[in-house]
């Protein structure tokens, strides 16, 4: 049985890029452990030469989105995760420590609760009233999918375009597609070894995208095309398998072999399905189609379903996504509830607001800024606020 032993550090760490700005930071350290973060995507980086504990913790404060890390001493490596060390899971390694940074305020507000930032502590609830009033930034009125990191907003389009936006509106083609509205796609997703996934709405197909360059601006290149047997609405991709939701069908969702794209798994639907979308969080793959919530293992076990607000309506069109601390979000565009409402992993309800949500959106926070990225019917917009 390994020892944990919890040690408080302040660290006053200079800016890589600038000698104006200085943290002082607690970071907790759990000896004999390393991290496994659940989503295989929150992983950052892997540093190799990291010379010290100490170097490794200061280059996770110094990253805008890093909220834990871990440290091999025999080989130092010091690995960077987006995610809040209690969403993932500890595991016993005697060479490992992992580092938690804390920018709450103080020890009764603590997240997921709370957002903890370099300067405030802040609930969701106050940032959406924020956001609310920020300045929108216009993106494409034919944008239909968003997955937005550290970099800046990924969108998909009804006439095939994959874009990239960067935090200040400033927009690049990606990729192209036509102006068939055959070509449109609804959902994009990251992929593990820096890529994307999406599937085409009305042509049945999900293509595997690769980042071939290590910066923001990368060109993506197709490595798999996939033929699906009914009509895709949203996908998911973890290291081993890549999920796709089906519309109008009695098939809920197929899991598909990442490297080959072949399905390994049919999961089908007790019921007509209407615009299902797709998430992960550790070891569940959750479906969302009209207020109805059904979890399934990572090879398609079902594992049971919840329900939030007034449970199933028949052609409600939802989303729903992850923030770093495994708080979830939830959108309803028409039904009983509309809007986007905000829950703890017990069910608790912490925000709501009343923004539309036709398609995709993304609430997306760093230790410096919160994005909201939202396409719905019409003028799809992306509003930033600095902490």
């Amino acid at each position: 049985m390994n020892v944990k032993v919890f040690l408080f550090v302040f660290l006053f760490i200079s800016s890589i890029n600038s000698t104006d700005d200085i943290y002082s930071t607690k970071i907790k350290i759990i000896s004999q452990s390393f991290f496994e973060p659940p989503v295989d995507t929150h992983l950052i980086k892997s540093l190799t030469n990291v010379r010290s504990l100490i170097m490794c913790g200061a280059l996770c404060d110094r990253h805008i989105i890093c909220r834990t890390a871990d440290y091999n001493s025999s080989q130092k490596i010091c690995r960077l995760f987006e995610t809040l060390h209690s969403a993932g899971t500890s595991l016993n390694d005697p060479t490992t420590s992992i580092l938690i940074p804390s920018y709450c305020t103080n020890n009764t507000q603590t997240e997921p609760e709370y957002v903890c930032t370099r300067s405030s502590t802040l609930t969701i609830q106050q940032i959406f009233d924020t956001l609310a009033l920020a300045t929108n930034i216009t993106l494409s009125s034919s944008d239909r999918g968003v997955y937005a990191n550290m970099y800046g907003v990924y969108t998909s389009s009804s006439t095939g375009y994959i874009s990239f936006f960067t935090y200040t509106g400033v927009g690049t083609i990606l990729s192209t597609g036509s102006t068939n509205t055959n070509d449109e796609v609804t959902n994009i997703n990251s992929v593990p070894f820096n890529g994307l996934s999406t599937v085409e709405y009305y042509k049945s197909l999900s293509i595997i995208y690769k980042n071939i360059d290590n910066s923001s601006y990368s060109q993506l290149v197709p490595i798999l095309n996939i033929t699906l047997p009914e009509q895709p609405y949203s996908c998911v991709t973890t290291s081993e398998y890549l999920y796709i939701s089906y519309v109008n069908c009695y098939t809920m969702m197929t899991i598909h072999n990442l490297s080959t794209g072949l399905i390994l798994y049919t999961i089908s639907s007790n019921y007509l399905t209407f615009r299902p979308v797709i998430t992960q969080w550790n070891d569940t793959i959750i479906t969302v189609d009209q207020c109805q919530v059904n979890e399934y293992s990572l090879d398609g076990v079902y594992k049971g379903n919840w329900t939030y607000l007034n449970g199933f309506q028949y052609g409600v069109r939802n989303y729903m996504n992850h923030d770093y601390a495994g708080r979830r979000y939830i959108c309803n565009y028409n039904g009983a509830n509309p809007g986007i409402y905000v829950f703890l992993q017990n069910g608790t309800q912490l925000a709501y607001s009343s923004e539309q949500c036709y398609r995709a959106f993304q609430l997306y926070l760093t230790k410096d800024q919160a994005m909201f990225i939202n396409t719905p019917t019409s003028g799809s917009i992306m509003q930033i606020i600095n902490f």
